[in-house]
């Protein structure tokens, strides 16, 4: 295993000569001043490895003790899984399809059409959003708000905040009212505990491991966060061979009330290779919504133009299947970023905008030329779309994003978190209002209304 996996999911880490060879410097005088103290003060060593063990043991004691008391490991609150149950089977009379391209800022796609100005053309029947905005800045909790519409102010364990949402929403409650067969192919982590029993692919089970396999990708984890900078590239390691390795795929198959493997997020070859493989269906007799998280530019940072074109090919792929099928006229099609571009660490806003990639088609259209519209769009419109792709009424939610218009004056909110650290992860929450083009950085005018990040996803303690 170690050696095979390659490339992280995020930034890809590129340290020069110089910094590996400053590191190594600095272990090599950690060794030194370890083997002189054992030669030159033999009498305290013993004594000073006790304590030194003693004090260890209890630094970790501490942490552990802490950990139980902060994070989810002794709640009930854990969420099942999703599985891969309907992800191919569409209905033959309504569907509502959303494709997620993870880290797709709307400017990637503006030089991807620098350089190939008919690469969106195989989209027919869409309009392209350039003027676009999320809701928040990074991965958690933007898929959450997407399917429930409940803002995140970072005062919850993620769990909390993520069971609670799905709890207050009505949006997925009311699409299983309507009959709508509904899967959602994305990180289980950020699904609640209350899509149990309304989506088709929520299993309410913990998944089997494989144990071998467990502990060495926990160890390769381990080697890789403690090793000199030479040796760290040997236990790299890939999120999506986590999740394809340690589940143990086999006895979840043999269980009678599950009948799939997990959805294998971040695979997007996998994902298109399934699809191309299989082919996909419309024999459900109810409409179908579906939505399907992908990795795309977030799964190599430093490749964002070349995976954000493959993730749209993928795409492409899928709705030429559609066309065979002769759905793809009755189908409306949402595809967009969960964020744009959140920037490196920091808070300081002025480099940072939120321009998430939008495209998107109603049902009813097929032919026509991909076309552009300046509209004031943003996350909040997600949800309406939806519903009104069922043709359900939307008016508590907001307005579909057909519903705006270019020119109008409109205010949107932006919730900013910037990642400081993986020890620290986000530390505060900022509000600004998007006065304008949100392609520009001038037109983001900070609230002063902030709030300190009590739990983050990304820290190692939430």
């Amino acid at each position: 295993m170690n050696g095979k996996m390659e490339v992280l999911i995020g930034q890809r880490i590129g340290w020069d000569k110089g910094t590996v060879a400053v590191n190594l410097l600095v272990w090599l005088g950690i060794f030194g001043a370890v083997f002189g103290i054992r030669v030159f003060f033999r009498n305290a060593w013993n004594k000073l490895l006790r304590s030194f063990s003693l004090a260890l043991v209890a630094i970790q004691a501490i942490a552990l003790i802490s950990l139980l008391l902060t994070t989810e490991v002794l709640t009930e609150e854990k969420n099942g899984y999703l599985s891969q149950e309907g992800m191919l089977e569409l209905s033959k009379e309504r569907n509502v399809i959303v494709f997620v391209l993870d880290s797709f800022d709307g400017r990637i796609m503006d030089r991807i059409l620098d350089e190939e100005p008919d690469f969106l053309e195989p989209l027919e029947g869409f309009t392209y959003f350039p003027n676009a905005i999320s809701v928040h800045s990074r991965t958690y909790p933007s898929i959450t708000y997407l399917l429930t519409g409940n803002i995140c102010y970072f005062d919850l364990r993620p769990i909390s905040y993520i069971n609670e949402s799905f709890s207050k929403s009505n949006f997925i409650p009311e699409l299983s009212r309507n009959h709508v067969d509904m899967g959602l192919y994305t990180f289980d982590y950020y699904v609640g505990a209350r899509a149990n029993g309304l989506i088709r692919n929520y299993v309410a089970e913990k998944q089997p491991l494989k144990f071998a396999q467990t502990v060495e990708f926990l160890l390769d984890m381990v080697l890789y966060r403690d090793m000199p900078y030479l040796l760290k590239g040997r236990y790299s390691y890939e999120a999506t061979y986590i999740n394809s390795n340690v589940v143990d795929e086999e006895a979840l198959e043999a269980m009678d009330s599950i009948g799939a493997a997990p959805f294998r997020n971040f695979d997007d070859e996998w994902f298109y290779t399934t699809f191309q493989r299989e082919g996909l269906s419309a024999n459900t007799e109810n409409p179908v919504f579906r939505f399907y998280h992908l990795g795309s530019c977030h799964l190599d940072l430093s490749q964002q133009e070349t995976l954000g074109k493959r993730s749209l090919e993928i795409v492409y792929g899928f709705l030429d299947q559609m066309r065979e099928l002769g759905i793809y006229e009755n189908s409306t099609v949402i595809i967009l970023s969960d964020h744009g571009s959140s920037g490196g660490g920091g808070l300081d806003m002025p480099h940072k905008t939120a321009v998430p990639l939008t495209i998107a088609k109603t049902m009813g259209t097929s032919s026509d030329m991909i076309q552009v519209s300046e509209a004031p769009v943003s996350h909040t419109d997600f949800i309406p779309s939806v519903l009104d792709g069922f043709s359900l009424d939307y008016e508590n939610y907001g307005r579909p994003l057909f519903d705006i218009v270019e020119g109008e004056q409109r205010e949107r909110y932006y919730y900013y978190s910037a990642l400081n650290s993986d020890e620290e992860g986000e530390i505060e929450l900022r509000e600004y209002l998007l006065d304008g083009d949100a392609r520009d950085e001038n037109n983001y005018h900070f609230t002063e209304n902030k709030w300190n990040i009590m739990y983050s996803y990304n820290k190692v303690a939430n």
